[in-house]
């Protein structure tokens, strides 16, 4: 008989941006339909006099402040012993993996100058602190500290590492005043940030532009959007790359709780449920149906069906946005040219970009039952769901193992448009009762992390970035280990993949 199915709270792992609702927003603005003055009394109408029937008792100061968060902000992880270590593998040619881990890295592979500084104390307040949380890019990385501090390392293209470095120093004829530099290969932390006291929380990362939420909910974003025809674009405004991180004056009366990105867009969730997004509009990943181009990379609110329906969970692929609604609901946009919106494909001609959100069907929690999707993940045409209870359904382009359901699958026979799984499907893993607790894509391959510390791959590679020491395979249809349940000394927690390389945090068995 199959073990029972324990529900999987997202917070349990360092890299899931998405958070359920544990509140409803009150408010009280009005008392029986009428406007209130400061002293909590009725204000009275034009022309008439307030009659003694009429007045009201003082009503306590604090009905005027009921506004009750509809999500938490975020909070630190624990930091259990052994500490989280970094693993890399893939191709490391532009430092995206760290010092000394180049190209010709095909399994996961410590990093010699890590293991160092984690023993100096480097990253926490005592010997041994390690990481929190891994975010890979196209070409550069970033992770965050136990003291809550972002380190960036790889090519440092239009800002995207959030501090000044010799290359871009030199490229850009930058001031130094004030910041010591670091080559660009070498991950450094972002002094910066330090210095304001911004204890960093989540981190996301496109391309060339990164953003940072703390534990207070406040945002800070850096580095550039990359436009399809050419050059980079700022963000709010701003017209040039920006090497240090900002607060955009959009939103400084918002409290971010949840992030996330693909190639050219950034996805934002407040406290309150609503989301906005920024970023090159080409492919409909921003969610709106008409974008100036001088707006596209300001954060705009994106509605779903009413302007009362709140959002508590968001996720995103290379060119895609999705939500998650109070409900349970799922909703996709942006680019559909293989279904990786999940919204269904009748016809590739008409359906290629879905420009506003819609339903994704079969993910509601009446058809899981009653698990909800939690975390979302995504590549270039393909998509990943994660449920509360542990199970993975893809979507998008079957080819070369992209979902992780193999070829003489009957669910991949006759379908609509061949080669295209528009609608969200079960992945099968090696063990049914070692539950997935995290999902991460690159453009053409997937990996999960499950309960037990089991880290899992498949699709397609190039320079080696499924992990399984062999260069020459070039895809792989099922999800196979790259860290099985039984390795003798590490088990993994987080995995992160980036255009042509991964990062994951793994933890020393006792």
């Amino acid at each position: 008989m199959p073990a029972k199915r324990r529900r999987i709270d997202p917070e349990e792992t360092p890299a899931a941006n998405t958070t359920r609702s544990s509140t409803r927003v009150t408010r009280s603005s009005k008392l029986n339909g009428r406007a209130q003055t400061r002293t909590g009394r009725p204000t009275p109408s034009r022309g008439r006099k307030p009659s003694t029937a009429q007045t009201a008792a003082p009503i306590p100061e604090a009905v005027h402040a009921i506004h009750v968060p509809f999500l938490p902000l975020p909070t630190p992880p624990a930091h259990n012993r052994p500490a989280l270590e970094l693993v890399g593998w893939g191709n490391g040619n532009d430092g995206q993996l760290g010092k000394e881990l180049k190209s010709g890295v095909d399994k996961p592979k410590k990093n010699r100058w890590m293991t160092l500084k984690m023993e100096e104390g480097a990253f926490g307040r005592e010997p041994g602190a390690g990481l929190e949380s891994v975010e890979s890019a196209g070409m550069h990385s970033l992770f965050v500290d136990e003291k809550g501090t972002i380190w960036s390392f790889g090519v440092d293209d239009d800002g995207g590492l959030g501090r000044l470095t010799e290359e871009t120093v030199k490229s850009h004829n930058l001031s130094t005043k004030g910041h010591t530099l670091e080559p660009a290969h070498l991950p450094a932390p972002i002094t910066s940030l330090e210095r304001e006291g911004f204890r960093t929380v989540r981190i996301t990362t496109c391309d060339t532009m990164c953003a940072a939420i703390n534990d207070k909910g406040e945002l800070r974003l850096w580095g550039a959007f990359r436009q399809s025809q050419g050059g980079n674009i700022g963000f709010s405004g701003l017209t040039e790359a920006q090497s240090l991180p900002l607060r955009p004056p959009e939103l400084r009366n918002e409290k971010i709780v949840s992030l996330a990105s693909g190639r050219h867009h950034i996805i934002l969730l407040t406290q309150q449920g609503h989301l906005y997004t920024l970023g090159i509009a080409d492919d409909g990943c921003l969610g709106r149906l008409r974008v100036l181009e001088r707006h596209q990379t300001s954060p705009a609110r994106v509605l779903f069906g009413t302007r009362h329906r709140r959002v508590a969970a968001i996720g995103a692929g290379s060119y895609t946005s999705f939500a998650v609604d109070e409900d349970g609901a799922v909703w996709g946009w942006g680019m559909n040219s293989r279904g990786q919106t999940g919204t269904g494909v009748a016809n590739l001609d008409t359906e290629k970009i879905v420009l506003t959100p819609r339903l994704v069907s079969g993910l509601h929690p009446s058809e899981l039952g009653g698990a909800r999707i939690v975390q979302i993940a995504g590549g270039e045409q393909h998509t990943l769901f994660l449920t509360s209870d542990g199970r993975v359904f893809a979507c998008g382009e079957a080819d070369e193992g992209r979902l992780g359901i193999p070829s003489s699958d009957p669910k991949l026979q006759d379908l609509t448009v061949p080669g295209v799984l528009s609608e969200p499907t079960q992945v099968t893993f090696p063990s049914q009762d070692d539950l997935v607790t995290q999902i991460s894509c690159g453009p053409h391959c997937s990996f999960a992390v499950t309960q037990g510390g089991a880290l899992y791959c498949w699709g397609r590679q190039v320079e080696g970035q499924l992990g399984l020491g062999d260069e020459d395979i070039q895809f792989v249809e099922t999800p196979t280990a790259v860290i099985p349940l039984d390795h003798p000394s590490v088990s993994a927690v987080q995995v992160s993949a980036g255009g042509q390389h991964v990062l994951a945090l793994v933890r020393k068995k006792d």
